[in-house]
């Protein structure tokens, strides 16, 4: 989310109606002045070897074997009136109009025995219990695991809200309306099996652009810092040769729509997307963020949202065209999906100045998550439910790059944890530190864990 959205708190307290807000907040003020400060947290000890080793029995690695892809594109923008998600200062007001369509897009690949489901939303984030339900439903309709299936959202700040419930999401997203859940939770899922069902024989092949963005973003955090300019492509053609999917990875936050814009769009996702399936006649084009948490295009670009939309979105589709056109494909491939439920640091959350103890941030946030990767050959996915900022996603890519892999870092996927800042950044007490809830270690701890499931992929590819 943008340095607009949320409060200094981190949107998304669990509460339910408006009446509620004064007495709950009275009881929290209350336990806080009778509860010490937010205890201290290490990094969690390396994983044991009998717990590495039942995480990677969920790995069966076949040798390379033809694959099947299947891919599917479903509108989901709702009715003009419904709020937009992204910033907390609209206040949760109603929509006004719909400068662009806002989609979910579906990507099944199928290797004979293990299916792997990529989901892509014009939408901010998958809200916790929403993203819950659709894994539980696309898992029992299609009969694999959970682990096998990501949910993400583009992090476009101006798609469709109503979609959280809890007073402080209301402030981004604007009221709940269960309709509003059904009806995009029905439309996911729908997408989902309509890729399924037309699965057909593919080739395919990965190719990345180290400087592709170089120019275009920069670092909110510190106009100094480092940025990212890497994209990552996947291509599915068919057996003859025409596109069927192409999948692009880059780290930038959607915000070319501005607070005060009250009109549906996917940013400059939704722009590249529909320049790429213009360029490609009959592909769908898939857009994940990697980490983007300091991350947005360039202002200067453009002297309104709508130019700039424009030259950001055309100019990623000539660079993300570029590559599509040197990518070699070849027909065979081994998937494998697997994970684990790893315990979160204490939260370490604030209501305005006034830290909250961990002993009451547990019971507003969540104790545990899980954590999934996801592989095509050497391709991995790596979804995580939250934001990172540069400097770790960047440090993380070369970890897993030095084993030999091709990481895709799938951000705002499968829920949503707050940021991950590196301690110096913590330090700063910035909006994305105060927004990182689970502490300045939280980063470090994930690139460890997601390091120790890689490890697991690199040793049964021996």
């Amino acid at each position: 989310m943008s340095n607009m959205e949320g409060t200094s708190q981190g949107w998304g307290f669990e509460g339910n109606r408006r009446p509620e807000r004064a007495w709950f907040s009275a009881i929290l003020l209350v336990a806080i002045l009778f509860v010490g400060g937010c205890v201290s947290w290490r990094p969690h000890e390396a994983s044991s070897k009998s717990e590495l080793e039942r995480v990677g029995q969920q790995i069966r690695l076949k040798g390379p074997v033809p694959l099947k892809v299947g891919v599917a594109k479903v509108e989901i923008t709702p009715a003009v009136g419904t709020p937009l998600a992204g910033y907390s200062k609209r206040r949760g007001k109603p929509s006004v109009g719909i400068r662009d369509p806002l989609y979910v897009r579906a990507l099944v690949l199928n290797d004979g025995e293990d299916i792997l489901v990529l989901v892509s939303a014009d939408i901010l984030l998958f809200p916790p219990p929403l993203a819950e339900e659709i894994l539980d439903e696309v898992s029992e309709q299609l009969k694999i695991p959970k682990r096998a299936i990501v949910l993400a959202g583009t992090h476009t700040h101006s798609g469709l809200g109503s979609i959280a419930d809890g007073f402080l999401y209301q402030m981004v997203f604007g009221s709940y309306q269960s309709q509003i859940v059904e009806g995009l939770k029905g439309r996911v899922i729908w997408a989902v099996r309509q890729a399924f069902d037309h699965q057909q024989p593919a080739r395919w092949g990965v190719g990345k652009g180290n400087l592709l963005l170089r120019g275009l973003i920069e670092n909110r955090m510190d106009p100094l810092g480092g940025v990212d300019p890497a994209v990552t492509v996947l291509l599915f053609d068919s057996m003859e040769g025409r596109p069927l999917a192409i999948l692009a990875n880059a780290s930038a936050h959607p915000t070319l729509m501005d607070s005060k814009a009250f009109r549906f769009s996917a940013d400059y996702p939704g722009e590249f997307c529909r320049l790429i399936e213009e360029t490609y006649p009959g592909a769908t084009c898939l857009f994940v963020n990697g980490a983007a948490g300091d991350l947005r295009p360039k202002g200067e670009i453009g002297s309104s949202p709508e130019e700039r939309i424009g030259r950001f979105g055309r100019a990623l589709a000539e660079g993300v065209t570029g590559l599509v056109n040197q990518i070699s494909v070849k027909s065979n491939g081994d998937l494998a999906a697997w994970g684990w439920e790893i315990p979160l640091p204490p939260p370490q959350l604030h209501l305005g100045p006034i830290p909250i103890p961990s002993q009451i941030g547990r019971f507003i946030r969540p104790t545990s998550s899980d954590l999934n990767l996801l592989a095509l050959d050497q391709v991995l996915f790596v979804p995580l439910s939250g934001e990172m900022t540069t400097g770790l996603g960047q440090d993380l890519r070369q970890k897993l790059e030095a084993q030999g892999l091709s990481p895709i870092l799938v951000e705002y996927a499968n829920g949503y944890l707050g940021y991950a800042v590196t301690p110096e950044q913590w330090s700063r007490r910035s909006y994305e530190a105060w927004m990182t809830w689970y502490g300045p270690s939280f980063g470090l701890y994930l690139v460890d864990r997601v390091q120790e499931l890689a490890g697991l992929y690199k040793e049964k590819r021996k």
